[in-house]
């Protein structure tokens, strides 16, 4: 069993989301769903291997900024990497 996502098995929310990214700031925090979706990962996987840092934006909710996300896609060393 394939576990890599196919474009035609996307709904069209998820294509909608990913063309939304192209657009969004580099300072923009989103959520894991949409990050793993990226990173072509599970939910469940972005969270345990952490490709990018999570910020906390309340007790109980995280996101990743799209800068971060951009770099690592990239192969450049994310912000907290260099600082």
């Amino acid at each position: 069993m394939n576990k890599h996502r196919d474009v035609a098995a996307m709904t069209d929310e998820q294509l909608e989301q990913l063309k939304r990214f192209e657009h969004l700031p580099d300072d923009c925090v989103v959520g894991d769903p949409l990050a793993a979706l990226l990173f072509n990962m599970s939910v469940w996987t972005l969270r345990r291997t952490n490709p990018v840092p999570r910020i906390q934006l309340s007790a109980r909710c995280v996101g990743r900024r799209a800068g971060d996300i951009r770099r690592k896609l990239r192969g450049a060393p994310s912000a907290q990497a260099v600082a």
